[in-house]
């Protein structure tokens, strides 16, 4: 499902990630572990499309992302570190954006949106702006906005942070399940709790080098 081969980022003379090889399987969430500046972050965005490798090549569901960038990105969905999100809208508003933008049909964004805005508690909020929600409201519309579309392969930084003791819960045991239908998660985390309740496989990460 992923295959990361000869993997370098480069930031002027900083090497960030240095001839990284991974195979990642459907249905696996695996574990991606290091300390601060290690590489994982710069990882995880290339994976996603958001900065160009320096070299390498980074294959997903069969997809090339540099040779066919779209195909890769449309089963793909990237969750990140901080909530980045359009505070002028509201959060059924975004969901229908992102929605829009994987070419979901309306009426199936509007059903998916209402199952996902209830799932993580946000029902309520769905039609107040982003601006008042609080941080972990934030984290959990970001949850939902990356499940909206349905993705084969879910990359997330630090999958936890802002999230309370059930929200947490609430997002391992969707990983979990995501994993059994036949979804593959890429996980970024400090956390060796989190990696040994639900990795079957980690990989570590020490300056840039597995």
């Amino acid at each position: 499902m992923i295959t990361i081969r000869n993997l370098t980022k480069c930031f002027n003379t900083l090497v960030a990630v240095n001839n990284l090889n991974l195979e990642i399987k459907q249905g696996e969430l695996f574990g991606f572990l290091g300390p601060n500046g290690a590489g994982k972050t710069t990882t995880l965005r290339m994976m996603a499309g958001l900065i160009k490798p320096t070299s390498g090549t980074i294959i997903i569901d069969s997809h090339d992302l540099a040779l066919n960038p779209l195909a890769a990105k449309q089963v793909t969905s990237f969750i990140p570190d901080r909530p980045y999100l359009y505070n002028k809208l509201t959060g059924r508003e975004l969901l229908r954006f992102i929605g829009g933008l994987y070419r979901l049909p309306e009426q199936e964004t509007a059903a998916r949106a209402a199952h996902l805005l209830n799932l993580f508690s946000l029902t309520d909020w769905s039609d107040e702006l982003i601006e008042t929600y609080s941080h972990g409201m934030k984290q959990r519309l970001v949850m939902a906005a990356a499940l909206l579309p349905r993705p084969k392969v879910i990359i997330v930084d630090e999958p936890m942070v802002g999230l309370d003791p059930a929200g947490s819960k609430l997002v391992k045991d969707l990983f979990k399940g995501l994993c059994a239908r036949g979804a593959t998660v890429f996980m970024s985390t400090h956390s060796l709790d989190i990696v040994e309740e639900l990795c079957g496989r980690i990989g570590i990460i020490q300056d840039g080098r597995l």
